[in-house]
């Protein structure tokens, strides 16, 4: 029988060694990010790790739902953005990086899944560390539900107000008409919070409506997300170094460290808790 705990850090720890390379190259100015092994891994194994992440501890089904919503509404809201510059506050067009669907690289379609199960994953993370189960309709606690789903927002807008500037400025997209933030408009991350934020929302009152039965599996693998939210922020910050860009890695450290660094302190809180009655952290 697969350990799925092993096999998650492992995963973790794999993608950890590809972003230190990764870095590490780009900091004596190899740029491995359109090719090569290193390249393809920086893509690759971050999706299998959330891949399988998600089917352990949501289940395949489950997973396969919140998947189809946040690549689909995000694909959907691209193309409207691509084709018409309105959902993202202007017009805005993408460097050729691999195969597209209608327009928009496979690559970020399969991002919006990424960022957004990670917002997911931080938010419940922290529900698990305090003790309180997901909303669901035995509990009749909508109202928290009326709490995560902007949370689950503004954590993966936060991931974008640090990444957009610098995808501008590697060339990965550029916008037509600039905007007042780093050159990219107001409205690019309104949208980014309405997109996370509908997708979680909507999965979220699917697991309202249907409570999940408990997945055999150690809380303590939602740890991965955090951790990895934090490292997303230091890649971030080193880029953002790299290219003298210094208001922006001093804004975007500042947005994501603390939502990792208050995750960890709530789940050292729990552990304690826990170890002082004499039971496993995992459970």
């Amino acid at each position: 029988m697969i350990n799925k705990e092993k096999v998650l850090w492992f995963l973790f720890y794999l993608d950890l060694l590809v972003i230190i390379a990764y870095l590490v190259g780009a900091s004596v100015g190899q740029d491995f990010s359109s090719s090569g092994l290193i390249g393809l891994l920086v893509l690759t194994v971050p999706v299998l790790l959330v891949t399988l992440h998600a089917f352990w501890t949501l289940s395949p089904t489950r997973a396969l739902i919140f998947f189809i919503l946040a690549s689909g509404i995000g694909l959907v809201s691209e193309i409207f953005g691509l084709t018409y510059g309105v959902f993202f506050g202007g017009q805005y067009v993408y460097r050729s990086f691999g195969p597209a669907l209608f327009g928009v690289p496979l690559a970020v379609v399969l991002y919006w899944s990424v960022f957004i199960y990670t917002g997911y994953c931080l938010v419940t993370s922290s529900l698990y560390w305090l003790n309180r189960s997901k909303p669901n309709i035995t509990n009749k606690n909508f109202w928290l539900l009326l709490l995560l789903v902007p949370a689950d927002g503004l954590v993966v807008l936060a991931i974008d107000l640090f990444m957009d500037p610098l995808q501008v400025r590697d060339g990965s997209w550029t916008w037509l008409a600039g905007g007042p933030y780093f050159g990219v408009p107001v409205g690019n991350f309104v949208g980014w919070f309405i997109v996370a934020a509908t997708s979680t929302g909507v999965f979220r009152v699917y697991e309202y409506l249907f409570p999940a039965k408990k997945i055999n599996i150690g809380k303590t693998v939602f740890l991965i997300p955090v951790i990895g939210y934090a490292l997303l922020a230091v890649s971030f910050g080193f880029s953002a170094i790299n290219y003298k860009m210094y208001n922006l890695a001093a804004i975007g450290l500042l947005l994501m460290i603390p939502v990792s660094v208050v995750n960890v302190i709530l789940y050292r809180l729990w552990a304690s808790r826990y170890s002082r009655h004499g039971t496993r952290h995992g459970d």
